[in-house]
């Protein structure tokens, strides 16, 4: 039997915004290319998160798409923007769904590679305050090389968007950011979910984006804005730290900008963080500088935790336009 998915929302395509840059390799009606995993998401609607050896009873679930790769090139897409994905999925059911349910989104499939090894996926828990945890399979993650990677990497041209995450293998990570900046692509990592160390990557990013526990984890300072000091002096150009329902810090170079979120009730907070990826890169490939396609980021990623579901949460392309129009036209950052 075929997969049943959650609903997906329509909306007219947002017509792709033009402004001029901050000075940095940001070009307008640049493509987005993510490189990254796909994964079957199964949520569970649980009152608290299970102790060892314990059943804990569920309210419900949803089955829908997701995969930080995935999710992250919905969101792009739903920004405006051309999107190609590289990624691989198993040549079963749960694979077949997924080409047909990112096929509709818009995001360019040639170079999804069909895996000797089973679609992966996740399960997932959610509290009815809205947090979540997350276990995967990264087998068809893991499947995904640098002869696969090469096939989308070739298409890029200066001012594209190279967007990738921690799913992959360190050699593939490392290799896609290395000649995506060879071929003078605005390089973005997302290095959740972290499963190795990131020092010899940093010198290839452009920009990153992580949440308070992952840069903690990989500076070793819990403090927001010294983790994102930290990773600018080990040659990031622009980091940026989400912070939950506080906004996100965003640093570039000495400076260190707040980006508040509006208060909202949250239902889920699963993909979250993708959301704020996806409409990131895909605002800079839109020729946004970097304050407001934080700003963007920010609003979007707040509205898609009101909703249950991953993908199936995600702003519409008309919401994240009205978005990246007010987010375009806002008032500048608070500077510490």
């Amino acid at each position: 039997m075929a997969m049943a998915l959650a609903p997906r929302p329509t909306a007219a395509r947002a017509a792709p915004l033009r402004r001029s840059d901050d000075g940095a390799r940001f070009m307008p009606s640049a493509k987005v290319l993510v490189i990254g995993n796909c994964t079957l998401d199964v949520s569970f609607r649980v009152p608290r998160f299970p102790k060892p050896g314990e059943t804990v009873l569920a309210d419900g679930s949803i089955r829908d798409i997701g995969g930080k790769g995935a999710n992250q090139a919905v969101a792009a897409a739903r920004s405006g923007v051309r999107v190609e994905l590289c990624a691989a999925v198993g040549v079963d059911e749960n694979g077949e769904a997924m080409r047909a349910r990112l096929s509709e989104e818009g995001v360019g499939m040639d170079h999804v590679a069909a895996s000797p090894v089973p679609t992966d996926e996740s399960i997932i828990y959610v509290t009815p305050e809205g947090d979540n945890s997350i276990v995967s399979t990264h087998a068809a993650a893991a499947a995904v090389d640098m002869v696969l990677a090469r096939t989308v990497l070739e298409a890029a041209a200066p001012g594209d968007i190279l967007l990738m995450q921690g799913n992959l293998r360190h050699d593939v990570t490392q290799g896609c950011l290395e000649e995506g900046r060879r071929r003078l692509a605005v390089t973005v990592l997302n290095p959740a979910p972290i499963q190795y160390g990131y020092e010899a990557i940093w010198p290839f990013v452009d920009c990153a984006i992580l949440n308070e526990v992952e840069s903690e984890h990989l500076t070793g300072s819990a403090d927001p804005a010294a983790a994102a000091g930290h990773l600018v002096g080990r040659g990031v150009h622009h980091v940026v730290v989400t912070l939950g329902a506080r906004g996100a810090l965003l640093a570039q170079g000495e400076s260190i900008r707040e980006v508040p979120a509006v208060l909202v009730d949250a239902v889920d907070t699963t993909g979250a963080g993708d959301v704020f990826c996806g409409v990131f890169a895909a605002s800079m490939a839109q020729g946004l500088a970097v304050e407001p396609a934080t700003r963007g980021a920010v609003r979007a990623a707040t509205l898609s935790v009101t909703r249950p579901g991953t993908q199936s949460a995600f702003p519409s392309r008309a919401e994240i336009e009205q978005i990246l129009v007010e987010a375009r036209d806002g008032p500048n950052l608070a500077t510490h």
